[in-house]
């Protein structure tokens, strides 16, 4: 089976290799702790090996995540095989032009993506977003169009949902759509912040019975080699 890595060695090894093809991955984490930082690991990863990436950014600007993902990988830079798109820019003829195809129906836009080009890798930051500008069906919708894509492809697609930020039945809905949940926590322990990672379900995959624990750095999020049985 093929899989994809997500440049965080201690992970991908419990993973047996990787996320599997094929798989929509829903990073649910609490804010701040850092499910944003691991699409950008996960995209520079596919960079890195020569795969297509999509990443879709929902509520920030093209320069401002292009500066914000050099933070940790000050080496990155787009090229043909990374396309972004944001919707709140204009600052690109690429962006200007999803503007004015856009305009009235920006999710179609997308969907035009999904259903006209092959990518190895999707990212949609974020899925909260999406459901207070396009309502909840929408983007249930889209959502399950893009889980039939990736299978398709056999490409691995992560979709990011900020904890409580949308309905109950509306997460849980999208939990069940997805392949994979990675949830996100974060917790301020005897004056220390502390980040922990769990996989919750991943078909295709055993599910590793460990809590990892993480920091992020100033090369991307790390995570522990020693590792919390649960």
């Amino acid at each position: 089976m093929k899989k994809f890595t997500t440049g965080m060695t201690v992970l991908d090894s419990s993973l047996g290799g990787g996320i599997p093809a094929g798989s929509l991955v829903l990073l649910v984490e609490k804010p701040g702790a850092g499910a944003e930082i691991f699409s950008f690991q996960f995209a520079v990863e596919g960079v890195k090996k020569g795969e297509s990436v999509l990443y879709i950014a929902t509520d920030e600007t093209f320069e401002n995540l292009v500066d914000h993902i050099k933070v940790y990988f000050p080496s990155f830079s787009t090229n043909d095989k990374f396309k972004l798109v944001s919707f709140i820019s204009s600052a690109t003829s690429d962006v200007v032009s999803f503007l004015k195809s856009s305009k009235h129906d920006p999710l179609g836009y997308i969907r035009k993506l999904f259903s006209n080009l092959r990518y190895d890798r999707i990212v949609i930051n974020n899925l909260n977003n999406l459901v207070r500008n396009y309502g909840e069906e929408e983007v249930v919708s889209l959502i399950e169009e893009l889980s039939r894509k990736v299978k398709k492809d056999e490409a691995v697609a992560l979709a990011i949902l900020v904890e409580g930020a949308v309905e109950k039945k509306v997460e849980n809905t999208l939990k069940a759509i997805a392949d994979g949940i990675f949830e996100f926590d974060v917790q301020e322990r005897e004056n220390e912040i502390q980040r922990r990672l769990k996989v919750i379900k991943l078909r295709r995959c055993m599910v590793p019975k460990n809590v990892f624990r993480y920091d992020i750095t100033e090369k991307g999020i790390r995570i522990e080699s020693l590792m919390r049985v649960i």
